[in-house]
């Protein structure tokens, strides 16, 4: 039963943090942090940032995914957290 409990964590933290990247993604307005900081950390490996332009967008919204997913297993968390204080009383 444990193993369902695990599978259910795991879908839910998928389903919650690509909506939130999608969400993130569409919103009108631009991090315009992210893709300067993005293009800083190429140039310090070396990486011609004029060259490789479309790269600083793909790491982008890689980087907007890997956040949504971590917020979204924040959530999770916090929900079982609360489910399992609930279930003691």
């Amino acid at each position: 039963m444990k193993w369902l409990r695990y599978v259910i964590n795991l879908v839910a933290t998928l389903i919650i943090g690509f909506l939130l990247s999608r969400w993130i993604d569409s919103a009108p307005y631009e991090f315009a942090q992210l893709p300067a900081s993005i293009a800083r950390v190429m140039r310090a490996f070396g990486v011609d940032t004029i060259r490789n332009a479309d790269d600083i967008e793909t790491v982008g919204l890689l980087v907007i995914i890997a956040a949504s997913m971590i917020a979204a297993a924040l959530v999770v968390w916090l929900a079982n957290l609360a489910l399992s204080r609930r279930r003691a009383r």
